[in-house]
């Protein structure tokens, strides 16, 4: 049996404690931005994009392999990765952001999943929603 836990609240909305354990309140403000993307606290964007039938996910979402041989790696990579699945978790495929911790281009695949893309490709600006302030 699962007993129910109350989760505090700090004063962003977000919980209060980090996914490192550390309280909000003591992130230091020039941190907080990234401490925010990574941990996900922004959440899902709300932006409304048009629907796949008006707008069909771009075709070089089919063809692209899903871990590109030019991709970022390394402990970085994945603390921003993280942050882009949080943001695009609830939005179509196709749809697609700059990471305000990196600057690096993520999207959502056909298949659901959110995957890094060159900055060369070039994907629908209608499909494009913001990262995180």
């Amino acid at each position: 049996m699962s007993k129910k836990r109350d989760t505090k609240v700090a004063s962003d909305g977000g919980p209060e404690f980090t996914s490192a354990g550390v309280p909000w309140s003591e992130v230091p403000e020039f941190a907080r931005a990234d401490v925010a993307w990574i941990d996900g606290r922004h959440g899902s964007a709300e932006s409304s994009l048009p629907s796949v039938d008006v707008v069909p996910v771009p075709d070089i979402l089919y063809s692209l392999p899903y871990l590109h041989e030019d991709r970022p790696r390394g402990s970085k990579a994945m603390l921003d990765a993280a942050g882009a699945r949080a943001r695009l978790r609830d939005v179509r495929p196709g749809a697609w952001l700059i990471s305000p911790f990196t600057g690096q281009k993520w999207a959502k695949w056909p298949s659901g999943d959110v995957e890094w893309l060159p900055a060369d490709i070039e994907l629908p600006s209608t499909l494009q929603v913001g990262g995180a302030q």
